[in-house]
């Protein structure tokens, strides 16, 4: 296989990558903004709900199926078996979905809505398929390219129906459709390239690429579950507009994750490299930056919370907040938990020490659902302190796991 490893390649890569991520991690931030100013707050606490159920069913979507074929550069399974696979995550997701929305809430306006928004999940997961491949054969610019452009049209075609009609369904129905107008278009015609967009059914392939991906898979649909808990419970004991509230104040969590990202990131290569080559001292210096970056985003971002947070968010999505600047203060904490759990999370699987990971998520998890009673008693603020308690486990448990990981590898270095 032949892979571009230009130095102007590796910065189409980049480019395109950041742009496509920061489009991503935005996104659901610009839907509720539109929903809740045009649509209502109501309105935008179904979207929330919705667009949570729809992160953790993609992950049946995707099977974290990407990261094992990215790095498939010896090609074990063909593209055909990655497609094939796809197409049979992506059917199970479908059924999910259709069994969650249907069978438990009727066939109602408000559970097709519910759908549709799952749906526009759905592309993402599918899509991931042609993207691992152009990121196997070292076009990574391609994927992001494509998923930038469709998820700019989706969010444009939304925002242009939600005006003009007034209607969450049909603006849902209108985005599916130019999602999958703007898939085919993006992505279709480059797959070509490196290979003919067949699927291959064949049993034994499938069953490996699924085996080989659960552990991965089993990992982040209870990550996704713990990042959406607090929003579960709300749907539980709480209002529609507590759900758009929770939306609202947990957003400026997301700047922390997006700065400390964009100077973190790059920094994932070297540190497999120092570590390779028992480097601990730059491996350490690699995480203290990891540290100070997600810290310091995080302080500017708590300073400007506390002085005109509530204030901003509010005249931005037209919602009164002034009674929650705790619960903001308190989510953006959670935030900067998150981050440091990432960046352990990275030193850990840089270790291969990544069985310890599972455990974590699980314990977590488990607190999150079996303390989620917290959001009927304490209401918003109680999301806010559930959400803070789980991020902080993880945090915790991946810095006790990183640090004696680090410590044995220290051990090895000085035997050998």
């Amino acid at each position: 296989m032949q892979i571009e490893q230009s130095s102007a390649q590796l910065k189409r890569n980049y480019f395109w990558n950041t742009l496509a991520s920061a489009m991503n991690a935005l996104s659901s931030a610009l839907f509720v903004l539109v929903i809740a100013r045009v649509l209502g707050v109501y309105e935008a606490g179904l979207f929330s709900i919705a667009f949570a159920l729809s992160q953790q069913f993609q992950v049946i979507g995707h099977f974290e199926i990407r990261s094992f074929q990215a790095t498939d550069t010896g090609e074990r399974f063909s593209f055909a078996a990655y497609l094939g696979a796809r197409y049979f995550s992506c059917l199970i997701m479908l059924l999910c979905v259709a069994g969650y929305t249907f069978c438990d809430n009727g066939f109602t306006g408000e559970a097709i809505t519910v759908a549709l928004i799952v749906i526009m999940k759905v592309f993402d997961a599918f899509e991931d398929v042609f993207h691992g491949m152009f990121q196997q054969h070292g076009r990574l610019d391609l994927a992001g390219r494509a998923f930038f452009f469709r998820l700019l049209a989706q969010l444009a075609v939304f925002c242009l129906c939600a005006v003009c009609t007034g209607n969450l369904t049909v603006s849902c129905l209108a985005a599916c459709i130019v999602s999958f107008a703007v898939f085919f278009f993006a992505n279709i015609p480059y797959a070509r390239r490196f290979a003919a967009p067949v699927p291959s059914f064949a049993l034994r392939p499938m069953a490996g690429i699924f085996w080989a991906c659960l552990p991965l898979f089993v990992g982040s649909f209870l990550l996704v579950y713990l990042t959406n808990a607090p929003r579960y419970a709300i749907d539980l004991y709480l209002s529609r507009e507590a759900q758009a509230v929770y939306a609202i104040l947990f957003m400026p969590s997301l700047v922390i994750n997006l700065l400390s990202g964009f100077v973190f990131k790059p920094l994932l290569t070297e540190m497999a490299v120092t570590f390779t080559q028992r480097n601990l001292t730059r491996f350490r210096s690699i995480v203290g930056k990891g540290i100070f970056s997600v810290t310091a985003a995080a302080a500017v971002t708590l300073i400007v919370a506390r002085l005109w947070g509530v204030e901003l968010l509010g005249a931005l999505y037209g919602t009164d907040l002034g009674r929650y600047r705790a619960e903001l203060l308190i989510l953006l904490l959670g935030g900067l938990f998150n981050a440091l759990g990432i960046i352990f999370y990275y030193a850990i699987v840089t270790m291969r020490r990544q069985k310890y990971i599972f455990p974590v998520y699980a314990a977590a998890a488990a607190f999150a659902y079996f303390f989620r009673g917290i959001v009927k008693s304490r209401g918003m603020f109680g999301a806010a302190v559930l959400y803070d308690a789980s991020m902080l486990i993880v945090f915790l448990l991946f810095f006790v796991i990183a640090s004696f990981g680090l410590a044995h590898s220290a051990r090895r270095a000085q035997i050998t």
